[in-house]
């Protein structure tokens, strides 16, 4: 797409507990903001696995606090429902190659134990979409995760954000990390996407 990159060096769990990494995102936009003198809608938040949910809780701040919003989000297998609520969890269980619902009940308990999973700021599925910037989803049809990404573009949907989901036959949780020819081609579809904003 041509576009420079910034990649956010948050900090990690355990040493540093929820909300670090929320407020690390928050630091960051501000000094592309501010210090770097980015406009807002010039710039992409990209996001996948955990960081699709960090883009969405960041967007969600933005809003709250009356802050202009980025000009697009990118979104790889996003974990946007702390819940589980989502059918995939049971339905793809024994299909998916790279997660375990006992491994996301374990990441859960570790980040966010004693909270509420329902809170937007840990499940931003149950967030209030509406001005939400153009938003490619982009996940495997064999990943746990695959409700988290359906439930978001309905969410989105309703909430009359632009928003498309491309949904790749065969793949797992963030499949564009691999060199594979659907990688590739996942790939391509962002650049394109971002492209056209």
């Amino acid at each position: 797409a041509g576009a420079s990159v910034y990649t956010l060096d948050y900090r990690l769990w355990p040493q540093h507990a929820y909300p670090s990494q929320q407020n690390d995102a928050m630091d960051a936009w501000t000094y592309l903001t501010g210090t770097a003198g980015y406009a807002a809608d010039h710039i992409f938040v990209v996001g996948d696995s955990a960081g699709g949910n960090l883009a969405l809780v960041l967007c969600n701040r933005l809003k709250t606090a009356g802050r202009k919003l980025p000009g697009a989000l990118i979104l790889m297998s996003p974990w946007t429902d702390m819940t589980m609520s989502g059918q995939s969890y049971t339905e793809r269980a024994e299909i998916d190659p790279m997660l375990t619902p006992e491994y996301i009940e374990a990441v859960r308990l570790a980040y966010a134990a004693g909270r509420d999973y329902r809170s937007s700021d840990l499940s931003p599925l149950f967030a209030d979409f509406t001005g939400f910037p153009p938003t490619l989803i982009q996940v495997g049809d064999h990943e746990i995760l695959y409700s988290d990404s359906e439930q978001l573009y309905q969410a989105m949907k309703r909430a009359n954000v632009p928003c498309r989901l491309q949904v790749s036959e065969g793949m797992w949780h963030v499949f564009q990390m691999f060199p594979i020819r659907k990688a590739s081609v996942a790939i391509e579809n962002i650049a394109r996407f971002l492209l056209e904003q």
